[in-house]
């Protein structure tokens, strides 16, 4: 199975998965979230709270499931006291506007970069352990015996024409 990064499969001369390094360290990955603005119309005072407010972050799309909890994570790592949390393509901060600009707008960006460097790190991960998965029928340390690789050939070649005959 490849690397898929975006709807782009990565793979080396040989037929292996290889990160794909065509970003510079500068850019951001594919997989990066990003806070690209206020929604100013969904940003409202918090019932029952006179200083409070839902402030509604749009981010640059909605992010997966393992992300968000891995931003959940980030997010009580940094700040406990005020509840940040992702709603869809929003993230919503509860505290007093006034508070945002200095104190948690950095502190927000912070955690939504490390996020994305946690949610890489289980990207790669699951590319490792699916590599490894497929890889596990033949044993790393394999000494051919006679014959064995003409059998394997075989075996190989059957698979491929089953999935040639499969309709999905």
């Amino acid at each position: 199975m490849p690397l898929m990064r975006g709807k782009q499969a990565v793979y080396s001369d040989e037929g292996t998965r290889v990160p794909k390094t065509s970003h510079s360290p500068l850019t951001e990955s594919p997989t990066d979230v990003r806070i690209v603005g206020l929604n100013k119309d969904k940003t409202r005072k918090t019932n029952g709270s006179y200083t409070a407010y839902q402030v509604y972050f749009e981010l640059s799309g909605a992010p997966p499931v393992i992300w968000r909890d891995a931003f959940g994570r980030e997010w009580n790592d940094v700040d406990s006291v005020h509840d940040a949390r992702i709603d869809g393509d929003f993230l919503v901060l509860r505290c007093p506007l006034q508070e945002i600009a200095g104190i948690h707008l950095p502190v927000l960006k912070k955690a939504v970069a490390a996020t994305n460097k946690a949610y890489e790190r289980y990207l790669q991960e699951q590319a490792t352990e699916q590599d490894h998965a497929e890889n596990d029928w033949m044993p790393a340390l394999w000494i051919p015996q006679p014959g064995a690789i003409h059998r394997i050939e075989q075996d190989r070649k059957s698979i491929d024409d089953l999935a040639e005959l499969l309709v999905f």
